[in-house]
């Protein structure tokens, strides 16, 4: 109860941190963040996905994070799909610290029968992260809830809004604290060029949950994503 209680609460002073951030003393930035998404289906129900993520802060300025994530996942059924994952980050703000992390996800996807332009998602993933000059293996959970609505009876745009939070399982020292670490809500468009390639824009608000006596964080981000399919490389026996 105390855990979606403190979601509730910290989804509360996101919204209201729009425009009172100087009051809960609050700071505020500018970024850009421009993934890059690659999906190769091996099998009808082996995958694999390749993502290559920058973010850049400080005003949009400096880069401040390079994510590199490459997964393997099988399509259980028609809705649930399980992933196994690496991933390889740098982080260059306020110094270089470079991470590396295991995941393991579980995905939900499902499109609503009633009403044929709407489809919703369900992520939820695990990660072990070793992050360099922190002892132990910090673990974290994040879950994106995912909500997307066709504007046009082709589905070639679509409006997308999704919250993602995450949470701290454990506690290490000069690193992560067991509770909410952050959340990301997202608002935006989704345009398919054709079915092997779309691209997502809007607006990404990353609240940062820091611990005292450093001030909390929101980052405003420019959300620019590119997606790109291939065709099924293993094609099955008729």
């Amino acid at each position: 109860m105390n855990l979606w209680k403190n979601l509730f609460i910290l989804l509360l002073v996101e919204f209201c941190s729009l425009l009172f951030s100087p009051v809960l003393s609050i700071e505020n930035d500018l970024g850009l963040w421009a993934p890059i998404y690659l999906k190769a289906p091996i099998t009808e129900k082996v995958k694999v996905n390749f993502e290559v993520n920058p973010r850049i802060q400080e005003n949009v300025t400096h880069i401040n994070q390079l994510l590199v994530r490459p997964s393997l996942g099988y399509q259980l059924n028609k809705h649930w799909s399980i992933w196994q994952g690496y991933a390889w980050v740098t982080n260059y703000i306020p110094h270089f610290v470079s991470e590396q992390r295991i995941w393991e996800q579980v995905l939900y996807e499902k499109e609503s029968k009633k009403f044929s332009r709407f489809s919703f998602s369900n992520r939820l993933r695990l990660e072990e992260r070793f992050i360099q000059k922190v002892h132990g293996t910090p673990v974290r959970i994040r879950n994106m809830f995912r909500f997307q609505y066709a504007l046009d009876k082709d589905k070639k745009w679509s409006a997308v809004l999704y919250d993602e939070p995450f949470i701290n399982l454990s506690t290490h020292h000069s690193g992560p604290q067991s509770g909410v670490d952050q959340n990301r809500l997202f608002i935006g468009l989704n345009h398919k060029f054709s079915s092997y390639i779309s691209a997502e824009g809007g607006y990404l608000m990353q609240y940062l949950n820091i611990h005292a006596p450093k001030q909390d964080r929101i980052n405003h981000n420019i959300l620019l994503s590119l997606y790109f399919s291939l065709p099924q490389i293993i094609k099955s026996k008729e």
